[in-house]
């Protein structure tokens, strides 16, 4: 019960809130898992992960093919389709915790903080060589280092193994920049070209003073969205040890309210009134917004359903000279409490092999942290829209990699709620930030 209260301390016991049916959830995970590990045959091992159907479909393929390959080994798929942490926080605290969980690099430092993965540097060291080798050097350097943590000791451990990235581009529709005379956007181009792309973008058809199509799409939230104009302009959110907050730095500042005004002072991205409860990827959908920053999970619904000619580029280059996005990862982590860790490592090298990840590219939905599907034609789809769909990866070079700290969670919520007046252009972004500032410091500083 100590772990309990320790994630309940720490403003995770909001997962707490659906108490008995989560708690009855993880009994009948425990029947389960405790029958079906009682086999004299065979090894049974967990594996708690999220996903959509199609995601779900092709990882129970995986699945049998391991069982297959692996006859002494059984793996039962614990899949979370919503709320994922909130059930994984309990599982843990339960001492129920899943030999192999699929994990992404914001939520990463939570569990790493409180000892939950096991260290993988050294089963790698024994991984086999030959075809089934597991490697660092498989993998793009940003996506582990989304994946490492420093222990109280001093020592950096590699807590997860990256199957996918996170970043994000600018999707843009090639018909309206035609009609609007326009060129296309290039790797060069920056915040004033952006900026004067958006304003010719912005069309009111009907005159009534209201614009009907915008230039350029608007998030409030999750900062992913907006983070980026803060570190393309020099600014940063935490001091590299994650133990200040350093988004009053004017770099940081200007970033903040570049963004803002996108809104509220040259009004190219829809304030809430005019989206209403429809969200961005639909306004472009219906060529009501020209230019959509978002990620590749985006790509899979545009091949569907977009009806005109789309394409990505990277995200403008801000006044630091570069274009900077966040390289968030997903990856699978080994409980440091398993019982199995050889198996669990064989399970993670099936997983994360060539050929597994192939399976799960085709989809279009993920860009591959593994270097050698990334740079294959499988990925990159020649033929297929986006046709710049290199962009995504050229983006992991000058990125910036996850590293949060521990109270992520509570600290984005609150920083949240204080920026809402700066999107709605009701307050500067200085005074917002001045005034939340204390509160966020005190969550780094008091520590997991």
């Amino acid at each position: 019960m100590q772990t309990l209260q320790k994630f309940k301390d720490r403003g995770l016991g909001k997962a707490w809130i659906p108490c008995c049916a989560l708690l009855f959830w993880i009994f009948l995970l425990s029947c389960l898992w405790g029958c079906q590990s009682s086999s004299n045959h065979q090894v049974s091992i967990q594996l708690s992960t999220w996903g959509s159907a199609q995601e779900i479909g092709v990882l129970r393929t995986l699945l049998r093919d391991f069982e297959r390959t692996h006859p002494q080994i059984r793996v039962n798929l614990v899949h979370i389709p919503d709320n994922y942490y909130q059930k994984l926080h309990l599982l843990v605290a339960s001492d129920l915790t899943p030999d192999v969980m699929l994990t992404n690099s914001i939520s990463f430092p939570i569990y790493a903080s409180q000892g939950v993965f096991m260290d993988l540097r050294p089963l790698l060291a024994k991984s086999p060589s030959g075809e089934g080798s597991l490697s660092e050097r498989q993998f793009y350097p940003a996506s582990l280092r989304a994946f490492t943590w420093k222990a109280s000791n001093g020592r950096e451990l590699l807590g997860a193994l990256p199957r996918d990235i996170s970043d994000v581009a600018v999707f843009y529709n090639r018909n309206l920049f035609q009609k609007a005379g326009l060129p296309e956007p290039t790797a060069q181009w920056n915040w004033d070209q952006f900026l004067e792309d958006a304003k010719k973008l912005t069309v009111d058809t009907n005159n009534d003073g209201d614009p009907d199509q915008f230039g350029v799409s608007f998030y409030s939230k999750p900062p992913l969205f907006w983070l980026p104009f803060v570190w393309s302009a020099g600014g940063e959110l935490f001091s590299p040890d994650l133990r200040r907050v350093i988004l009053d730095s004017p770099e940081a500042l200007q970033g903040l309210r570049f963004y803002a005004n996108l809104r509220n002072q040259w009004h190219v991205a829809p304030k809430k009134v005019e989206s209403g409860g429809v969200t961005m990827s639909q306004l472009f959908l219906q060529q009501k917004i020209a230019m959509m920053v978002n990620g590749r999970w985006s790509v899979p619904v545009l091949r569907e359903q977009a009806k005109f000619r789309w394409d990505v580029a990277p995200l403008p280059i801000g006044p630091s000279g570069q274009s900077r996005v966040g390289i968030d990862a997903s990856g699978y982590a080994i409980s440091a409490k398993t019982a199995h860790p050889r198996e669990s490592m064989a399970l993670l090298r099936f997983l994360l092999s060539r050929n597994a990840i192939a399976a799960v590219t085709q989809s279009g939905l993920i860009v591959p942290a593994r270097r050698d599907v990334a740079e294959s034609n499988l990925y990159l789809a020649p033929g297929q829209a986006p046709a710049h769909g290199r962009v995504f990866l050229d983006a992991i070079t000058d990125g910036v990699p996850t590293h949060t700290p521990p109270r992520w969670n509570e600290l984005i919520e609150e920083l949240g709620l204080a920026l809402e007046p700066v999107w709605d252009g009701q307050q500067d972004a200085a005074v917002a930030v001045k005034s939340v500032k204390p509160k966020l410091q005190h969550m780094l500083e008091i520590g997991p």
